[in-house]
């Protein structure tokens, strides 16, 4: 963590270096830059699959990058290529040395200078990730093979699977001057990627995650990592909504008093906010009958406005309207089971299908209150939609990783 000073500091050599030097950055090296985001390299990889019935493609992970890296391969680097002032390449050379401290010994404690590893937490790291790996990028072109790479993340693909091979070779050479490792337990290889149910003489594969998508020659959708972090997200909030208190029998019957349960009215509105950001129900459905305005999406859909993977949305969408449907008819049974009742408001009592698209009027303010279960293929064509009208990077989230934290369960 660094002081405010250090961070303008930081960010001002960011923006300077980067500006003067990213003629002679890759354009495909899409991390850490203005002009280009995650999404462009998705849309990139979609475009390059799409033109192909089958492609050999290679994927290998480096380990533990930033810690790694060593400091005279960047020195080097930056000399016989980058443009910079004397005085950025002390201040360069300064960031790199500044030690570690724990951060219960901060400041307490004598520690020997870095002499490998970026430090991370502040802007001008982002820099010199992209600055060891640009002997990498350019080794790669001269393959004549297909690639992106986001910091570490690198994909590689050809037609030619003698050209992949030395890409593979590059690779591995270019880590080594670069002072890390190929992560060979992690990393799947060379593979073949075919459609669906198509034969292949070696090891094959339908899709590759990257980026926390899941692209393949026919569609993009999500990696199945993201889908299950979503799924534990919606549980976690239907828990604490619907089970939480009825299971604790705490329950307060002033939630249910009325015509409806308010404790649903909350769930769904914390489900809404989750997938649509900011954006009510009928929002939602009115950007779907015309053209959706020049915006931000937020909420977690936000982070995947290239997806076209209808089939897999449906099934998201109909898993979340099983839980739900489950969960309703489980708390009213704790519920009535503890004495409330003999009949509990809407949505209990309601079959799966009127689930989908309930709607009430309150008891007081006589307004209409849409209950519709929120849709992830609804937001996902709408993001979209925005995508194909502004661009992937204008509408959505830039950086697809990071977008969900770590959910803990009390059960």
């Amino acid at each position: 963590m660094y002081q405010v000073a250090d961070g303008a500091v930081s960010k001002m050599l960011f923006e300077g270096l980067l500006k003067k030097n990213l003629p002679i950055i890759s354009a495909r090296a899409y991390a850490y830059r203005k002009d280009v985001s995650a999404q462009n390299a998705i849309q990139y990889v979609k475009s390059e699959f799409a033109a192909s019935n089958r492609l050999f493609i290679a994927e290998y992970d480096f380990q533990k990058y930033f810690d790694m890296i060593q400091h005279d391969h960047i020195h080097k680097v930056l000399k016989d290529h980058f443009l910079m002032t004397e005085i950025e390449r002390s201040a360069i050379e300064g960031f790199l040395r500044v030690p570690a401290h724990d951060q219960d010994r901060y400041g307490t404690q004598s520690v020997a200078a870095r002499d490998c590893g970026i430090p991370q937490g502040t802007s001008i790291s982002l820099f010199l990730a992209n600055v060891a790996a640009w002997h990498l990028d350019r080794e790669l072109e001269r393959c004549g093979v297909g690639f992106v790479r986001y910091a570490d993340d690198t994909l590689i693909w050809s037609r030619d699977y003698d050209r992949l091979c030395q890409a593979v070779d590059v690779l591995h050479a270019q880590a080594a001057s670069i002072g890390v490792d190929v992560n060979l337990n992690k990393s799947p290889g060379i593979r073949l990627l075919v459609p669906p149910d198509a034969k292949s003489e070696m090891s094959r594969t339908e899709g590759v995650d990257y980026l926390g998508y899941r692209v393949g020659l026919t569609n993009v959708g999500m990696k199945q990592t993201a889908v299950d972090r979503i799924k534990k997200r919606i549980i976690s909030l239907i828990y604490w909504n619907l089970l939480h208190e009825p299971l604790k029998q705490t329950q307060n019957p002033k939630r249910f008093a009325g015509n409806v349960d308010r404790d649903y009215v909350s769930l769904i509105w914390s489900i809404r906010r989750f997938l649509y950001g900011d954006l009510s129900q009928k929002a939602v459905r009115r950007y779907q009958q015309r053209d959706t305005p020049l915006r931000r999406f937020k909420g977690i859909m936000s982070a995947y406005p290239l997806i076209d993977d209808d089939e897999r949305l449906i099934e998201l969408d109909d898993w979340i309207l099983d839980r739900l449907f489950l969960a309703v008819r489980k708390r009213g049974a704790i519920l009535l089971g503890q004495g409330y009742g003999p009949k509990l408001p809407l949505p209990h009592a309601q079959s799966r299908s009127d689930l989908r698209n309930l709607k009430t009027t309150g008891t007081t303010s006589r307004q209409e209150i849409d209950l519709a279960v929120p849709s992830v293929r609804m937001i996902a064509r709408v993001i979209r939609s925005a995508a194909a009208q502004h661009g992937p990077s204008v509408v959505g989230k830039r950086d697809p990783y990071g977008h969900l934290s770590t959910v803990s369960y009390p059960w």
